[in-house]
C-alpha cells in the first residue's frame, strides 16, 4: 500500500503543469460575457440598442485588432422584458450553464437590483448597469453603469432651486425601486434647502394611463414636475398635461426620459421638458470618442442611427476592455476589480475624466438640457454632485 502511495506521490510531482488558473468565462482565446436585458416590454428598445448595438459595437472594434491580450470578446444575451423574475432566472442560467465571465450592461432597476444578491454570492462581477439605484453602492462585485440616481437628484435639484429659483415641487413616479430611489433623493435635497415635496403621485409599473394622477398634481399645481417613468407612460403622461392645458408647471424628466427618441413618443407635448443627460449628444458631439464611435457605427451597422443608449453601452466595454488590459493576461475576477477600482483621471474620449474607487462609481456627472423643436438644447456644462 505504501509503495501505491509514494507511486502516486511521484506521478503528481512529475505530472505536466496545467494553467496558472482556470477562471469561468476565460480561455487562452477568449472572455464570455452576457446580461439579461430588455429585448421587449417599455424599455426594448434600450436593450436592443445597449447591447448589440453599443457593448457589441466597441467589441467588433476589439476582435478585429486581435481582442483583449489575444483573446476575443463573446457575448450571451437574454430577453428578460422588464421582469425581475425573468432576470433572476436567465442571470442563473448565464452563470450556470453559459459560464460566463462578468455581467455587463444589464438594464432597469427592478431587473438589476433583483439579481445583485445572486451575483454577489457567486463572486460574478456586475459591470456598468444602466440604471442609477444607490444601492449598488460600495459593493465589491458590483460597478455602477450611470450616475446614481441620488447624485443625480442633487445636481436636478441644485440646478432647480440655486439658479432656477423654484420652491414648489411635485413627482409621478413609478411605484417601485427605481421610482421610489428618486423620490428619496429628491426629498433629501429638497430639505438641504429648507424645502419639501408639494405632491406626489405614483404609477405601478407596467400601467400607461395616468390622468388620473395628472389631474391631482396639476390641482395642486407646483412650480416643477418630475417625470420618474418607463417612456409610454411619460409621453401619456405629457399627452395629458397638454389635453387639460396645464402648461405653467416645468416639467422635468429623469432615468430613461431624458432622451429625445422616448420623449418624442409624446410628440410636441414634450416640447419644453427639461432634465439631466448624461452622455453628450450622440449625433452631433465632436469629442473625440464620440466621433469614433460615429465612425464604428458607420462601419459595422450602417443603418442604426448614433443614440444615447448604445454610446453607454459602447463605452461600457470600453471601460471593461481597459480593465481587462490591466488586470493582464491571468484574468480573473479578483484581478479585474482591483483594475477598475484603479482607473483614476481614464479619458474615455466621450465623459469628463474617470476615477473608479472603492465606491465602484464610474460617472458622477451630468448636464441640464430642455427640449427645442424635438431635440435637447444643452443648457449647462457637466455639473457636479459633490
Amino acid at each position: 500500500m505504501r509503495a501505491v502511495v509514494r507511486w502516486l506521490l511521484v506521478a503528481v510531482l512529475l505530472a505536466p503543469a496545467g494553467p496558472a488558473f482556470a477562471q469561468s468565462g476565460v480561455t487562452d482565446t477568449e472572455i464570455v460575457l452576457g446580461c439579461s436585458n430588455s429585448f421587449s416590454g417599455p424599455l426594448a428598445f434600450t436593450g436592443e440598442q445597449a447591447t448589440r448595438f453599443g457593448v457589441d459595437l466597441y467589441f467588433k472594434i476589439v476582435n478585429d485588432g486581435g481582442g483583449i491580450l489575444g483573446r476575443k470578446v463573446r457575448t450571451v444575451y437574454y430577453d428578460d422584458g422588464y421582469k425581475p423574475q425573468d432576470a433572476v432566472a436567465n442571470t442563473k442560467k448565464l452563470v450556470e450553464q453559459d459560464k460566463i465571465f462578468a455581467v455587463i450592461a444589464p438594464q432597469g432597476t427592478p431587473p438589476v437590483v433583483a439579481t445583485m444578491d445572486y451575483l454577489e454570492e457567486n463572486k460574478v462581477p456586475l459591470l456598468f448597469p444602466f440604471q442609477g439605484s444607490p444601492v449598488t453602492r460600495g459593493r465589491k462585485w458590483v460597478f455602477s453603469g450611470m450616475t446614481l440616481y441620488d447624485r443625480q437628484a442633487r445636481m436636478m435639484i441644485d440646478y432647480l432651486v440655486d439658479r432656477q429659483k423654484f420652491k414648489t415641487f411635485g413627482a409621478l413616479y413609478q411605484d417601485d425601486e427605481y421610482g421610489k430611489a428618486f423620490l428619496t433623493a429628491f426629498e433629501k435635497d429638497l430639505a438641504r434647502h429648507n424645502l419639501k415635496m408639494t405632491v406626489a403621485e405614483s404609477v405601478k409599473r407596467g400601467v400607461n394611463d395616468v390622468s388620473a394622477q395628472i389631474a391631482k398634481l396639476q390641482a395642486a399645481r407646483p412650480q416643477v414636475m418630475f417625470l420618474v417613468l418607463t417612456p409610454p407612460a411619460g409621453a401619456q403622461a405629457l399627452k395629458e398635461r397638454q389635453k387639460i392645458g396645464w402648461t405653467e408647471t416645468v416639467m422635468v424628466s429623469s432615468g430613461p426620459l431624458t432622451d429625445e427618441r422616448y420623449l418624442a413618443l409624446a410628440g410636441d407635448a414634450a416640447e419644453g421638458v427639461e432634465g439631466l443627460s448624461l452622455w453628450p449628444d450622440p449625433l452631433t458631439s465632436d469629442l473625440p470618442g464620440v466621433k469614433a464611435y460615429r465612425e464604428a457605427m458607420a462601419k459595422y451597422f450602417p443603418k442604426n442611427e448614433p443614440n444615447r443608449y448604445s454610446l453607454s453601452g459602447y463605452v461600457a466595454a470600453m471601460l471593461f476592455t481597459e480593465g481587462a488590459k490591466r488586470a493582464g493576461q491571468n484574468l480573473t475576477r479578483e484581478a479585474l476589480v482591483t483594475a477598475l477600482e484603479g482607473l483614476k483621471g481614464w479619458d474615455s474620449g466621450i465623459l469628463p475624466p474617470l476615477t473608479i474607487g472603492p465606491d465602484h462609481e464610474t460617472q458622477r456627472q451630468g448636464f441640464w438640457v430642455k427640449v427645442d423643436k424635438g431635440h435637447f438644447k444643452q443648457l449647462t456644462d457637466w455639473l457636479k454632485s459633490e
